[in-house]
């Protein structure tokens, strides 16, 4: 019986990979280790060993890197129990962690004896490596799943704001991945899942005033390409608008093909509702106008929707992704700013045109260049040499007026430069008869077609080309050069051409800048400080668009202020009359609204019989000519900001008045 137990508890120690051992020191002796079977087994002993032997061969399996935590374990035993966990190289399975304790048996006394267990743990200790391994991996994988999250929304909220409308869905699968707020009023929707719904429907009532666009996005659904186009949506829906587009077929991150468009409405441009005219009334020079408007609009809208792709292609990168943002950003910034340039033509010829000078950093030429024209250049392969050399960099101009002429320059040498040409872009300064002024001289070369002697004369006519498109096989207005022309006359400069056919063209503009002096710069510099604060400022909010309330309250709220929103103007003069006397510090007024329009509702303002007419208004609008503005002072406003909403001004806008109140 005694003999059976025995053979049982060998067992359940070998089971448990635990082996008993015994370590004798006695001085003038070496050491000696005495073991079990299972003891050996653990040790990778095998046959007959003296037990001086297997001391020697377990020291010299003891992990290097653990051999001096062993050490210390070994000298506490001398004294106190104690236990460690180690690593053992076993002759033939390697590695193995062992956890051994052990203590001092003192019915012995003419030596030091230490007796204990052996235990091998390898599998606990890889058990429990994949377990902290398995909760890193999910902490990790949560972590990323709500990075993806916040990216997503940033990037949504982002195409929310933009000016065009975006459409995008898989394809042959068509389901909606996208489409922001301007594409859902374009196409007369209120939702995602009701275009999803219609969009079979939708997409059939889209016309194309070009019958070979048709063919050309059918062929999307077979190559990955991108076709521009003009097309109207809704047509005699109350929805109807006359779109320019550009739909590009890519790969989205699940594979799947996706159908991505982007969509200018610019059925308010007068331009193009002239153009429109003229075509009905059979002027076949104008007839063409919206489509070959295409070209000069299409330029930002290409590089948008290329920036938008180079973000879904590295959508984890967030340095790239930021990167990307900032130029679509500017992009978007640019094409609104062209929008209002191309409408300016009508002003033009009307004699209405005006300039807006304020401070600007002529290094900011190179940046337009960047994000306008980078994309144009790399599809042509066109080498561009550029050499701005500024002293003064801060003077005073119409920068958008510079840029939209840095901007046509360029683009007409790329137009006319074929591929792998040529483009030199030399910015210099000048000096003027005055001290405190500049002369800014702009150089754009090309080794394009050329030009004759014959039409330079008649370069700066509007709707003119000395070839037409079907001749030359490039697109355009014939507007870029006129508006050129006009803006260069405006601010009193001087516009050259040089040009021999096939041979390539020179356009040198000269333009006089005033200086900023140091003093109007450190004036800015302390006004810009004092400007970020609207701490505990009451500001009426007159907006009927949900979006721009949206966007005009998170800037307003960022510094500080407190924000009441009226739907339309009945509402704000009903507010104002409700509330207390000098309750609202300021009134940012919308001008088109149901009910009652902004000018309305300030002359009722204004109309008040006490304290409360003397509120500062300060009109917050798309209107964005000079006589818009000189309209809002008319009716009693304070000051005056064209939308989109850009947060300094704004912020500037109403500390200003809130100064003079």
């Amino acid at each position: 019986m005694i003999q059976q137990k025995k053979i049982n508890v060998e067992r359940i120690l070998r089971v448990n990979r635990v082996g008993a051992w015994r370590i004798e020191i006695e001085d003038g002796k070496s050491p000696r280790f005495y073991a079990d079977a299972v003891m050996d087994e653990l040790l990778g002993i095998q046959g007959e060993i003296s037990p001086e032997e297997r001391f020697t061969f377990h020291r010299a399996r003891v992990h290097p890197d653990d051999m001096q935590l062993f050490l210390e374990y070994s000298d506490k035993l001398s004294e106190t129990k104690s236990e460690i966990v180690y690593r053992y190289i076993h002759p033939t399975f390697g590695e193995m962690f062992v956890r051994c304790s052990g203590i001092r048996d003192r019915s012995v006394v003419d030596a030091i004896s230490i007796m204990g267990v052996h235990q091998d743990i390898s599998e606990t200790a890889r058990m429990e490596k994949e377990k902290e391994a398995e909760r890193r991996l999910a902490e990790l994988n949560d972590t990323l799943r709500k990075e993806k999250i916040e990216q997503e929304d940033y990037y949504k909220e982002l195409l929310e704001m933009q000016s065009c409308g975006v459409l995008a869905y898989t394809i042959p699968g068509h389901k909606i991945i996208h489409m922001n707020a301007q594409a859902l009023r374009m196409y007369g929707v209120k939702s995602i899942e009701e275009a999803q719904s219609k969009l079979g429907i939708m997409l059939k009532k889209v016309i194309y005033p070009d019958v070979d666009v048709i063919e050309k996005l059918k062929r999307l659904h077979k190559v990955d390409a991108m076709v521009d186009y003009e097309c109207i949506i809704g047509k005699g829906e109350s929805n109807e608008c006359h779109a320019l587009a550009t739909t590009k077929v890519v790969r989205i991150p699940s594979g799947e093909r996706a159908v991505i468009t982007t969509f200018l409405d610019v059925s308010e441009m007068v331009v193009l509702k002239n153009a429109l005219q003229k075509a009905e009334e059979g002027n076949r020079a104008k007839s063409s106008f919206l489509f070959a408007m295409s070209h000069d609009l299409r330029t930002p809208m290409n590089a948008i929707i290329g920036y938008a792709e180079l973000m879904e292609r590295h959508w984890g990168d967030n340095e790239l992704t930021t990167n990307y943002l900032h130029k679509l950003k500017g992009a978007s910034q640019f094409l609104l700013a062209l929008i209002g340039n191309v409408l300016e033509i009508a002003r033009i010829e009307s004699g209405k045109e005006t300039l807006n000078e304020a401070p600007w950093n002529l290094k900011k030429i190179n940046d337009t260049l960047e994000i306008v024209l980078d994309r144009e250049i790399l599809n042509k392969q066109l080498h561009v040499a550029r050499n701005i050399e500024i002293q003064h960099t801060d003077v005073y101009c119409d920068s958008l007026k510079i840029q939209e002429i840095i901007m046509n320059l360029v683009s007409n040498a790329i137009k006319y430069t074929p591929d792998g040409g040529k483009i030199d872009v030399d910015i210099e300064e000048m000096e003027a008869v005055g001290e405190d002024s500049i002369i800014l001289r702009i150089c754009v070369s090309d080794t394009g077609i050329g030009i004759s002697q014959k039409y330079i004369p008649h370069i700066f006519e509007a709707f003119t080309r000395e070839k037409n498109s079907s001749e030359s096989g490039i697109m355009g207005t014939g507007l870029g050069l006129r508006i050129v022309k006009s803006f260069v006359d405006l601010m009193d400069g001087s516009v050259i051409v040089q040009s021999e056919p096939g041979k390539g063209s020179s356009f040198i503009v000269e333009i006089p800048c005033r200086i900023v002096s140091e003093e109007e710069r450190i004036d800015q510099a302390e006004q810009s400080m004092t400007e970020t604060s609207l701490k505990h400022k009451r500001i009426l909010l007159v907006e009927d668009n949900e979006l721009n309330v949206e966007i005009a309250r998170t800037i307003l709220e960022d510094a500080q202020a407190e924000v009441e929103v009226a739907a339309d103007g009945a509402i704000a003069v009903a507010m104002l009359k409700k509330a207390p006397v000098r309750y609202y510090d300021v009134v940012l007024m919308d001008i088109q609204m149901p009910k009652m329009n902004g000018y309305q509702a300030t002359k009722a303002i204004r109309k008040l019989p006490d304290e409360r007419a003397q509120v500062p208004i300060i009109a917050m609008t798309a209107n964005a000519f000079e006589e818009d503005r000189q309209a809002a002072f008319a009716v009693g406003m304070d000051d005056y900001l064209a939308k989109p909403i850009e947060i300094d001004k704004l912020l500037r806008k109403i500390v200003k008045v809130l100064e003079k109140k």
